[in-house]
């Protein structure tokens, strides 16, 4: 799958496309939108208690442009078939203290369930973190229970990695299923002969 970059300044995130899909940076207008998305209990259902502080809208506006300096934040997904309608969003976000700890985030609106849509921003996504910024490896935090998400992270090529006790997610809170890529699997996973 091809992920072409748009356009790239270091302040400001850059632009993506996929074969079926626009990445455009998370802008203020979007935060209504999310805040709307972490209230649906199917979309929350392995993440967060509807209501949480967290995901509501003053919480997403405080987080969604803080690390833009760095290369990382969130980008808003929309189909090409229809540009104008919001389908989720995927990040790379902080994953730790170390500047290159890193983590891949991605929700969708539960009517894009089932399009291929989380898959295909992710793999853009993930050709702009380690070919454009040069990461080492990515993680992703999931619910051990939120098989859709467990699926996908192995599609990505993702392996799973010892749980940390300290870092929970959903409601009542568990420790979260954590998983790594690295670059030089992506780099075999992607590479023409695989």
């Amino acid at each position: 799958m091809r992920c072409r970059l748009i356009e790239k300044d270091r302040f400001v995130l850059p632009e993506l496309e996929s074969e079926r899909l626009l990445l455009r940076p998370r802008r203020l207008d979007d935060i209504d939108t999310i805040a709307r998305m972490n209230a649906d209990p199917q979309v929350m259902r392995h993440i967060a208690a509807i209501g949480d502080p967290a995901m509501g809208r003053d919480a997403v506006a405080a987080r969604s442009f803080s690390h833009v300096a760095q290369g990382l934040g969130y980008w808003s997904v929309f189909a090409r078939a229809d540009p104008a309608e919001f389908t989720g969003y995927v990040g790379l976000i902080p994953d730790g203290e170390p500047v290159d700890d890193v983590q891949l985030s991605y929700r969708f609106e539960v009517r894009h369930w089932g399009k291929g849509y989380a898959g295909e921003a992710a793999i853009c996504l993930l050709h702009h973190a380690f070919g454009t910024l040069g990461f080492p490896a990515i993680a992703i935090t999931t619910h051990p229970l939120n098989s859709a998400s467990l699926r996908l992270a192995e599609r990505l090529g993702f392996e799973a990695e010892p749980s940390d006790p300290d870092i929970l997610i959903g409601e009542p809170a568990v420790p979260a299923a954590r998983l790594k890529l690295t670059l030089g699997d992506w780099l075999k996973l992607s590479s023409p002969e695989a």
